[in-house]
């Protein structure tokens, strides 16, 4: 009850000094947050980037959600700076952090925790196609690397000390921290939280530990704390004050107090998941993480470790009625009449468009997705090829 009082009261102090809605404009914003440091916030909570410039290079912390944003954050860049991006700082390993790297790296240098640089060592051949065909412009400049030959990978702790900047990488080891790191620039005292930061978003946190776990997340902002930010760029939502992350904290505790007192009521896992509402937060978006974050944390308590996820391929052919999110999310209706929700990635590999942007309701469209195996994914099925045929 202690903890409950504490968040509404937490939440009633942010609710007072900031807008009452959870989701940033439909449109990417750049900021300026400090001498030569810039945040690139993500459009409705999108992925969020975060710029440092030097007089020895341009350092990119993550790179945008769609080619579009990558695309839009680079003008950005050389709108206040002519100096080249000489690094590129992935702090998590998903393609709405990591998948515009292409576009700047080679010559640029991507730096990656060493986990990273091991999943990215065993890529299946689609995900290598799918980038080096992401920015038509540099198929043929990458048509003979694979990611890891632009690759520089670290353990724990890597400082850049570049034009007069120290740009502190720092990652908080779990067993199962998939290779998350935060950024610190400790003389401007601001924090690129990574996946650790959310704001006006429910995590994405997988029951697969694919994006950690909540317990893993705790300690990463626990060591943020002591760091004492001014400000906070999370992976996603505004940016905020070092308050950020004590809301965070709170979420993640209250949320495995949820599922515990479920759990001790012998609830079953679909009704845990149905259950878990995490009202305090009920003007944050994405809900549909919601039974995912309650899946993960039963995991977690029970000490089952990640769940194994057997996948089958699938083909489909059909018509395009909804596209959403930049054409992230597709509804296509097959020849049978039955709707299938596609979730296109980084890794999905185009024929007849060039990204997913390009993507409209009505185009007819044959792909090859992925079916995991006992499981309704919430966001869709992962898409490995998409052909418009017309």
């Amino acid at each position: 009850m202690r903890r409950t009082v504490a968040i509404l009261a937490l939440a009633a102090a942010i609710g007072a000094g900031g807008s009452a809605h959870a989701i940033t404009g439909d449109r990417p914003e750049f900021r300026k947050l400090a001498e030569d440091v810039y945040a690139y916030i993500g459009k409705l909570n999108d992925a969020n980037a975060m710029v440092v410039v030097t007089t020895e290079g341009v350092v990119l912390v993550d790179t945008g959600n769609n080619v579009t944003d990558t695309r839009d954050l680079l003008a950005h860049v050389r709108s206040v700076t002519s100096v080249p991006v000489r690094y590129v700082v992935i702090t998590q390993n998903h393609n709405d952090h990591s998948g515009g790297a292409a576009l700047v790296s080679p010559p640029a240098t991507t730096i990656v925790h060493e986990r990273v640089a091991t999943q990215w060592a065993s890529l299946r051949p689609h995900q290598i196609t799918a980038w080096r065909r992401r920015f038509p412009e540099r198929t043929a400049a990458l048509e003979r690397l694979n990611p890891t030959d632009t690759v520089q990978s670290f353990s724990d702790r890597l400082t850049l000390h570049l034009g007069g900047k120290d740009i502190q990488l720092i990652h908080v080891d779990d067993p199962d921290n998939p290779g998350d790191i935060a950024v610190w620039l400790p003389k401007e005292r601001i924090l690129h939280a990574s996946m650790a930061g959310y704001k006006d978003r429910h995590p994405d946190i997988r029951p697969d530990y694919s994006h950690g776990t909540t317990g893993e997340l705790l300690k990463q902002l626990k060591a943020y704390l002591t760091l004492r930010p001014a400000m906070v760029v999370p992976a996603h939502g505004p940016v905020g004050g070092g308050w950020l992350l004590e809301t965070m904290i709170e979420y993640l505790l209250l949320a495995r107090d949820s599922v515990q007192e479920m759990m001790a009521k012998d609830l079953s896992p679909p009704a845990i998941e149905a259950q878990f509402q995490m009202k305090q937060f009920g003007d944050w978006d994405r809900t549909e993480h919601l039974p995912w974050i309650a899946a993960t944390i039963h995991r977690e308590l029970r000490g089952l470790g990640p769940q194994v996820i057997t996948v089958t391929e699938r083909r489909l052919s059909g018509v395009v009625s909804s596209a959403v999110q930049d054409g992230r999310f597709l509804t296509v209706a097959g020849s049978d009449g039955a709707a299938v929700r596609l979730r296109v990635t980084g890794d999905t590999v185009f024929q007849g468009i060039a990204d997913r942007t390009a993507v409209r309701p009505g185009m007819t469209v044959s792909a090859v997705y992925e079916v995991p195996e006992g499981i309704v994914p919430a966001l869709g099925y992962d898409t490995l090829e998409l052909t418009v045929t017309r």
